[in-house]
């Protein structure tokens, strides 16, 4: 009965989280053809505890006679929209396609849900051209986000903007199925280890099982163990988030008081030399 019951919810973890999910390119904007700008995002870091994305930023270059050229063919501006700031990093004639790095604000999560926080960050992308009058042309563009980060699962899609021409994106992330699946395993095994603790220290207290000295050193095993578990959590989140509240700390002191139980038996029904 009780392993069916793991297997069934061991399957719906796997049916919920998705752990085998394999990250995509999502294309978004305008599609692929002349006269297209392209943009390739790449997300490279998330760090909860700061609410930062960073994202590497990139014009792909457009293939001419057959060979892409990475240099670019006209003055254009690439414009990014990233909260309350706006960034514009030049195109010029003749110099390399920009590459550039840029940190993004992360709302509607919090670190403290660890293992299932989930977050968003919202940008806007847009280019425009400069011609021989100095006027600024809005040109279409192509977005390629790669979804793919480590820790973590990125979903993005479009979102209305005002401006011609822009694509806004919305990003939603969230921790990848195998974090979500082991971290709720590390803290289930943490109660478990304390509830046998305490059963163990209780019943000898109780004097409904006997003393026996070889307990003492796994009840001690257990004080250390749960720190061990806490510290094997992926991306480490900081101490306090709320499953440590619920069960780390619950299970810290259970394996503590459990020992001591034991160790009150211990002197109380020991064996005198």
């Amino acid at each position: 009965m009780l392993v069916g019951l793991c297997a069934l919810a061991y399957g719906l973890m796997l049916a919920l989280f998705g752990p085998s999910d394999r990250p995509v390119e999502a294309q978004l904007g305008k599609a692929l053809g002349d006269g297209i700008v392209t943009i390739y995002l790449h997300p490279l870091r998330v760090d909860p505890v700061n609410s930062s994305l960073q994202m590497r930023i990139s014009m792909v270059p457009a293939a001419i006679a057959g060979a892409p050229v990475a240099i670019g063919d006209r003055n254009r501006s690439l414009v990014i929209q990233r909260g309350n700031q706006v960034e514009h990093v030049a195109i010029t004639i003749g110099q390399p396609l920009p590459e550039v790095v840029f940190d993004f604000d992360l709302s509607d999560g919090d670190v403290r849900d660890y293992p299932l926080d989930r977050y968003r960050a919202s940008m806007t992308l847009a280019v425009s051209e400069t011609g021989a009058d100095g006027k600024e042309t809005a040109l279409p563009i192509h977005v390629t986000l790669w979804e793919g980060l480590l820790g973590f699962r990125v979903r993005g899609r479009a979102e209305p903007t005002q401006g011609k021409e822009a694509v806004g994106l919305r990003l939603d992330i969230r921790r990848s199925g195998a974090v979500s699946i082991f971290g709720i395993a590390v803290y289930v095994a943490m109660a478990v280890i304390a509830i046998c603790g305490l059963l163990i220290g209780g019943l000898v207290f109780a004097g409904v099982r006997r003393v026996e000295v070889t307990f003492a050193g796994a009840l001690g095993a257990i004080i250390f163990a749960v720190p061990a578990l806490r510290a094997a959590l992926p991306g480490t989140p900081p101490l306090g988030i709320r499953a440590d509240v619920l069960i780390f700390f619950c299970a810290e002191f259970g394996a503590t008081i459990a020992l001591c139980l034991f160790v009150a038996a211990w002197i109380r029904s020991g064996a005198r030399p």
